[in-house]
């Protein structure tokens, strides 16, 4: 996953692969980069929802045992899987995609696939994103349906004839009898030296730039702050409403629409300080301009499995010597919204976000978990 446990004085502590640590300074470079250039961000993500509300799994730290609530609903309901785009000028219109997860699986990263995510972006978020004005650079992790190949590229693991199969369909000469490992020499210096993905190339026709997340750091993406408000008040008010497809969806429309574009702009600011704080510790005082662009060459071993953002199969390992960590985040809330209208009644102080809320949407950029505080702004 990109971290290695490391005896250090008798403590385990958690480092980052150097192929992680590449991957992160790529992408912070690039984002510094364009936060000086005119260019509007747009953060895309998915999320869920259960029919009956908090679900009967959620996620609690050992040493929070308060986070426990007193009682708990036992029958969760059918799934809706939630995709979204947004940035600092609040949701993108018309670009909501609400699925009923016609499936068993506790993991809702599988009710969507290549295909479906491959039609939102060409019927939903591209029509949307034209309407802005200037370059668009759409910041999204490297979940598997976001990363399609645009060419299947060969690997070491392809048995043989798969190997000579591709070398035939490229035209280049190749002796019957070599063996598995000639052939992967013969393959090897003819791979890119970087992936090409289908979404990549079909945004880029229409002049739309794709910034990927590096893994295991969907803190510097602002829309997991946006599920980790819209959620809690769906699960509050869910139990006073028809279980009713057409009206789960209304309520979380209704859900999204008390983020209001100022408390968007909040989440941004916040995530994008975490990345130049983060330059800042990795690089100290180096100009993104003095940095030569990373390059990160495909191995052997590389898969689509070994750069997926899926955080939650292998948060226990992150989480081993996890401590609870606060951050505050300074959001304006709608004058016109009531403050017993939001999750728990949130006061100055209170916690915004700790029930039902996906791992990924409440880690800290030390990769703790965190609770995001609330202090109210009144404009």
């Amino acid at each position: 996953m990109g971290y290695n446990f490391k005896k250090v004085e008798n403590r385990k502590i958690i480092i980052e692969s150097p192929r992680l640590q590449g991957l992160k300074i790529k992408f912070l470079r690039r984002y510094i980069q364009l936060m000086e250039e005119d260019v509007t961000f747009v953060y895309l993500d998915e999320t869920w929802v259960y029919q009956h509300g908090v679900p009967v799994r959620r996620w609690v730290h050992e040493s929070d045992r308060r986070g426990m609530p007193a009682k708990i609903v036992m029958n969760e309901g059918r799934r809706f899987t939630i995709l979204h785009a947004g940035g600092k000028f609040g949701f993108l219109e018309n670009c909501l995609l609400f699925l009923d997860s016609n499936n068993d699986s506790r993991d809702y990263h599988k009710t969507m696939n290549g295909q479906l995510f491959r039609q939102w972006v060409e019927t939903q978020l591209i029509p949307s994103v034209n309407f802005i004005n200037g370059k668009v650079v759409i910041i999204m992790d490297n979940a598997p349906y976001h990363s399609v190949l645009a060419e299947q590229l060969p690997r070491l693991s392809w048995i043989k004839s798969k190997l000579k199969f591709w070398l035939a369909q490229k035209k280049i000469p190749f002796g019957d009898n070599l063996t598995k490992k000639q052939l992967w020499d013969i393959i090897k210096p003819l791979l890119p030296s970087t992936r090409k993905y289908e979404i990549d190339e079909l945004l880029s026709k229409s002049n739309i730039e794709v910034l990927r997340l590096p893994p295991y750091h969907c803190h510097y993406n602002a829309i997991e702050m946006v599920w980790g408000f819209c959620k809690p008040y769906y699960n509050k008010h869910i139990l006073k409403q028809s279980s009713k497809k057409s009206e789960i969806k209304h309520l979380w429309i209704e859900a999204m629409s008390k983020y209001k574009p100022e408390m968007w702009t909040s989440s941004v600011i916040h995530c994008e300080n975490i990345i130049k704080d983060d330059w800042q510790r990795m690089m100290g005082n180096t100009s993104v301009k003095d940095i030569p662009p990373v390059i990160i060459s495909l191995g052997e071993s590389d898969s689509e499995s070994d750069l997926s953002s899926d955080e939650s199969d292998s948060i226990s390992d992150i989480m081993q010597d996890g401590v609870l960590a606060n951050r505050t985040l300074n959001v304006s809330m709608d004058p016109e919204t009531s403050m017993n209208e939001t999750q728990g009644n949130i006061g100055e102080g209170q916690q915004l976000c700790v029930d039902d809320v996906e791992m990924c949407e409440w880690m800290n950029a030390e990769n703790d978990i965190e609770t995001i505080i609330v202090e109210v702004i009144d404009d």
